[in-house]
């Protein structure tokens, strides 16, 4: 069999299992998410478009999620069926070598990383929030959120301060009942700021009715109060202040770049953020790696069955996915540099797959 036939028969192949198995794991999900609200959905009369709508954009979220097992899981189901079918023998048997071989999985494996980096960091944040209004303002019969004019919410600045807002009217740019909290290096509050009203002037955040209190180590207390005071330390605009907000694992890849620039030339903390960051390059290439991980192990024990390959493939994906979380934490905790905590799981498990792909096997 020429070469280039048996890269398109190995890459038919496992695109297949890959869809497929996708393709099982999302009715599975579905399904038990689907019964577990089962009864508040039929209390709430949820009608069927609005149960297609809720999961149709939920659907990107669940694919990203459920891809690296998907794969793993046919990485070892196709090795498995190439050997005991005995194609994988003939194969050596005509020259082409195990690694070679591999190729057009490890091919596979590497788009779908692209094409979750790419389409993913796009695509999941949106699908979410728009399942998130679905499911307030079509099953829970709640009104859209307005962020341009809201009542008791909290804020945390790009430069670390912690705001409490009664009121906040974009239109007008002012905000009523705030409290602002610095807090210094140990997390004790450093000052306090309490006003009755904000509004934004001249590039300016000024504050009436305002009360600033400034808490010494030795536990003094320096009161300061004025009728218009510049609020000090925040560099927001009302505009940021009227948009829908974002945790750093809902933006994409961009929108983090900018945002940790602008902490950053605020004087904030970019720890946890760039290990976000990295993260969205490094999280999609599990797609790859479970790939370099599972064809090899299959290769090395072709005899093991269908039920000791899915067992095998949740331990794989268990240890990758707990090691990419202590790794996170790490990261998030200052104790390794970002991109070395983002990226810990990922070369621990290339290194193993190189490992078990090019050393020879022995019988």
């Amino acid at each position: 069999m020429p070469i280039r036939k048996l890269d398109m028969y190995i890459g038919t192949r496992f695109v297949k299992m890959i869809v497929s198995t996708v393709g099982a794991f999302v009715v599975i999900f579905v399904c038990v998410d689907a019964f577990e609200h089962f009864s508040r959905w039929v209390d709430k009369d949820v009608g069927f478009p609005t149960f297609v709508r809720y999961y149709f954009y939920g659907l990107p979220y669940i694919v990203t999620l459920v891809m690296p097992v998907a794969i793993l899981l046919s990485s070892l189901f196709l090795v498995h069926s190439l050997a005991r079918r005995g194609e994988l023998t003939a194969m050596t048997c005509a020259g082409v070598s195990v690694p070679r071989t591999f190729l057009p999985m490890i091919v596979t494996g590497f788009l779908a990383s692209l094409l979750v980096m790419v389409v993913g960091d796009s695509t999941v944040s949106e699908g979410k929030y728009r399942q998130s209004m679905v499911k307030r303002v079509e099953i829970d019969r709640r009104d859209p959120v307005d962020y341009t004019r809201r009542s008791a919410f909290s804020y945390h600045t790009l430069g670390g301060l912690f705001m409490e807002i009664g009121y906040y009217d974009g239109h007008s740019a002012t905000m009523t009942g705030v409290t602002i909290l610095e807090l210094d290096d140990s997390s004790r509050i450093a000052s306090r700021l309490d006003a009755a009203r904000m509004w934004y002037e001249d590039s300016l955040w000024r504050a009436s009715g305002a009360t600033r209190r400034d808490f010494g180590p030795g536990g003094e207390v320096i009161v300061q109060s004025a009728p218009d005071m510049i609020v000090e330390g925040l560099s927001e605009t009302p505009e940021d202040f009227s948009a829908r907000p974002k945790a750093p694992q809902e933006m994409s890849f961009f929108e983090l770049t900018e945002y940790i620039s602008r902490v950053e030339s605020a004087g904030g903390d970019t720890r946890g953020d760039r290990v976000e960051l990295w993260l969205k390059l490094f999280f999609p290439l599990s797609n790859l790696i479970m790939v370099l991980v599972g064809a090899p192990l299959a290769a090395r024990n072709p005899r093991s069955g269908k039920t000791a390959g899915f067992g095998l493939a949740i331990l794989l994906a268990f240890l990758f996915f707990s090691l990419v979380r202590f790794g996170q934490t790490l990261g998030h905790k200052g104790a390794l540099e970002p991109v070395l905590a983002a990226g810990l799981a990922d070369v621990f498990f290339i290194a193993v797959g190189l490992f078990l792909i090019f050393r020879p096997q022995t019988s």
